[in-house]
């Protein structure tokens, strides 16, 4: 009796140990979200492009998304943003980059809100999907540029490897 008692213990723990997975990170979104307010107004963005790159020093992998709306012509109110983050990491703050580069009436202005002020939490970042929130600002050509509301939800066409 104490064999079957043993086994019935070893047994459960065998399953509990196995339910848990070393992935359970959250789900994908089901809907792909892009939008910030930019100084009060709603911005909807695009993902132009994502790509991974190895670290210099060989310690990991840096996730690059390129966000953009508008059209890049002269007279055009346009935005780009390219966000750089250490790839699979999730967390508070842990942003590295966060360009914004400005198209309007013919001039352009740039600046990297990592520099100034952004807050951010990364969700999701996994090899199929993202997920972040951030708000932040800065100075771009003695102006100040308030980032609020920002909100990233996005599946990759392709997992990365």
């Amino acid at each position: 009796m104490k064999n079957i008692g043993l086994l019935f213990i070893i047994f459960n723990g065998i399953l509990i140990l196995n339910s848990c997975s070393e992935d359970d990170a959250q789900p994908c979104p089901q809907t792909e979200v892009i939008s910030m307010q930019i100084n009060g107004q709603v911005k909807q963005f695009h993902i132009d492009g994502n790509g991974i790159d190895l670290d210099r020093d060989g310690s990991g992998h840096t996730l690059s998304l390129w966000l953009s709306t508008g059209v890049f012509q002269p007279q055009q109110d346009s935005y780009a943003i390219t966000i750089k983050l250490p790839y699979k990491k999730t967390g508070t703050n842990i942003i590295e980059k966060f360009n914004y580069f400005r198209v309007q009436n013919g001039s352009s202005a740039e600046s990297d809100f990592v520099e100034g002020e952004l807050q951010s939490e990364v969700i999701i970042n996994t090899n199929s999907c993202f997920s972040a929130t951030f708000s932040g600002r800065t100075i771009v050509d003695g102006n100040e540029i308030v980032i609020t509301e920002g909100t990233i939800t996005h599946i990759y066409n392709e997992p990365f490897e």
